[in-house]
């Protein structure tokens, strides 16, 4: 089997080896035993540990933190409970990634609400003032995802959850490209609504996710998703009423894969031990090296560059003589490293597993590959 140096965290992590373990000694159990190991209790705490984890990663409070299968469950699920009006207007960027958008257009189509995206320039550069020209006093919803999945651009929550507030909106973010890559203070940063799945920059895998809801909106959505586990006391089971919890859980509707989402809080509380300043000043350092070596081999850097908007993704453009995704290949078929093409462009995303002498390797792979 080949060892592989994965620098595309953006696209899917290498999986904590102690996420790793703790999901198939569930995984196990589970097959030894049944609910023998995993009884009713088990299943009605089952959400915690992962909700403990968050809270303590995004700087508030576990009654703010909710639990899913994926980002675009939670969002599907929040987009419907807000159910923007005839009238209004959504407002986001064409260079989202499209989960971000698809949930809020599906719910335009049926309540007769606008989509207005931003565009972006030859570099899938948004300006964030073009953001804010769109808000108007008919803007419902501004969502954007917290880090671009295509170019790396960091949008400054802040700024975008006061215009969306002083227009009566909210703010919803897509932190699938930045949780677990950078810190996040979710009260601080003005945000209604934050989600992200675990496979990325959290380092989980498949089939578990997290979302925040701040208290000052959450008692005030109504779920587009329900089930068992939305009724206050999930195992009093009567169908005949609903009494949704006071706090974010009343968007933990279903049974999700338990085993996942014990992983993913293993792995997110490594990375509150090894602490987010630590791993953001980590991942900014093995991009600034790759940012100067891939200049030295003349390549166009087209993610942001500024302190302000930079993340730990950086696209890069090819001669026109080199095709992203050929390139790709040859990275992957012939030094075992791992990135990704998108947009026609190389897109390296390091992160904590990482050194900076998976940097030269990759450095190296790119000489001789382009030469």
């Amino acid at each position: 089997m080949a060892t592989w140096t994965n620098l595309s965290y953006a696209n899917v992590a290498t999986t904590s080896p102690v996420a790793h373990k703790v999901s198939n000694d569930w995984a196990d159990s589970l097959a030894r035993s049944g609910a023998g190991e995993f009884d009713g209790e088990a299943e009605k705490e089952g959400m915690m540990p992962l909700r403990k984890a968050s809270c303590r990663l995004l700087s508030c409070d576990i009654e703010d933190v909710c639990v899913g299968s994926s980002a675009t469950e939670l969002l599907c699920s929040i987009a419907w409970a807000v159910s923007p009006g005839e009238g209004s207007n959504i407002v986001s960027t064409r260079a989202s990634f499209p989960s971000t958008v698809y949930p809020w257009s599906r719910v335009a189509l049926a309540k007769g609400s606008e989509i207005r995206l931003a565009d972006y320039n030859d570099t899938l550069y948004t300006d964030p003032a073009d953001i804010l020209a769109l808000i108007d006093d008919e803007t419902s919803v501004v969502t954007v995802s917290h880090v671009e999945f295509s170019n790396g651009q960091r949008y400054d929550l802040s700024s975008l959850s006061e215009a969306a507030h002083s227009v009566g909106a909210i703010l919803v973010v897509d932190a699938t490209q930045s949780m677990g890559m950078l810190p996040i203070d979710a009260l601080s940063s003005g945000a209604d609504a934050i989600v992200s799945s675990g496979y990325k920059w959290l380092r989980g895998t498949y089939g578990a996710a997290v979302g925040f809801i701040s208290p000052s909106i959450v008692r005030q959505l109504n779920p587009g998703l329900v089930g068992f586990r939305s009724h206050v006391d999930l195992w009093d089971l009567r169908a005949d009423r609903i009494s949704l919890p006071p706090d974010a859980s009343r968007f933990e509707y279903t049974t999700i894969h338990f085993g996942a989402a014990l992983g993913l809080a293993a792995a997110i509380e490594e990375l509150n031990e090894i602490g987010m300043d630590a791993v953001w000043e980590h991942n900014l350092a093995l991009t600034e090296s790759l940012i100067n070596g891939a200049t030295e081999l003349g390549f166009q850097v087209a993610s942001p560059l500024s302190q302000e908007e930079r993340s730990a993704i950086v696209s890069l453009k090819l001669p026109s003589h080199h095709d992203s995704q050929d390139v790709a290949r040859k990275l992957q078929d012939v030094h075992s490293i791992l990135v990704s093409s998108r947009s026609g462009m190389l897109r390296i995303s390091p992160h904590i597993d990482n050194s900076h002498l998976d940097i030269e390797y990759l450095l190296s792979a790119l000489r001789e590959i382009t030469s």
